[in-house]
């Protein structure tokens, strides 16, 4: 009995040390991969299945945002309406508009600023801009001239080439810029999810809100990846 004994020691200090070889291994390998490739990347949630609901209502965030946002979007106004005078420009002033509008998803919650601003705002101002862009670079190109040359606008009376760039900074830039960010802005904080793995594959219901009933809830509690 006792040879019976020492070999099953032996066969279970062999099979130890082979386990300890392949754990050693395995953590060798891991070490030689860089910190962000050490995490898996499946199983990507959107941010409150990660990281729980990220907003509450503040009584100090609040009633300061109701009344730094008008005064905000009104410097932003002013900045696109003089920018051909002066420093500033549609750039610079679509930028602070839609920060106004992070401001306010941060106060009073991204859903809820998503569901008060339309998706369909958000585009139009996207797409408008860019149609007028294109519509005030375009018509002196018809009449024989170059793209975005402002003398030749039809504006009788009016300096063109003033009221030309004050157009395409105003009506063109601006709502590009501003549209342009918001709609990343809420791309973004839709985040990632498990079945997709991509920004914005979570299923949506009719009003176009998220749909939080899907596999996300499902594998909440399988979720990796980075935070």
């Amino acid at each position: 009995m006792s040879d019976v004994v020492d070999d099953t020691d032996m066969t279970d200090t062999a099979s130890d040390t082979a386990e300890d070889s392949e754990v050693n291994a395995s953590l060798d390998a891991e070490s030689d991969l860089p910190p962000h490739r050490a995490v898996s990347r499946s199983g990507r949630l959107d941010s409150e299945e990660r990281q729980g609901t990220p907003y509450t209502e503040s009584q100090v965030i609040m009633p300061t945002v109701k009344i730094v946002a008008p005064i905000a979007f009104t410097f932003g106004l002013f900045i696109t309406f003089h920018g051909s005078g002066s420093p500033g420009g549609g750039f610079q002033g679509g930028a602070i508009m839609a920060a106004v509008v992070f401001m306010i998803a941060f106060a009073f919650g991204i859903e809820s600023t998503r569901d008060w601003l339309a998706n369909t705002v958000v585009v139009a101002l996207a797409v408008g801009g860019a149609l007028v862009f294109a519509g005030i670079g375009l018509v002196p190109v018809a009449l024989g001239g170059a793209f975005l040359q402002y003398d030749l606008l039809p504006i009788p009376i009016l300096d063109p080439v003033k009221y030309g760039m004050e157009g395409v900074e105003i009506l063109g830039i601006a709502p590009i810029v501003a549209g342009v960010l918001m709609g990343l802005f809420f791309l973004l904080a839709r985040g990632f999810n498990s079945v997709g793995g991509g920004l914005g594959d979570g299923s949506l219901d009719e009003d176009e809100s998220i749909d939080e009933s899907g596999p996300l809830e499902e594998d909440a509690a399988d979720a990796g990846g980075d935070r």
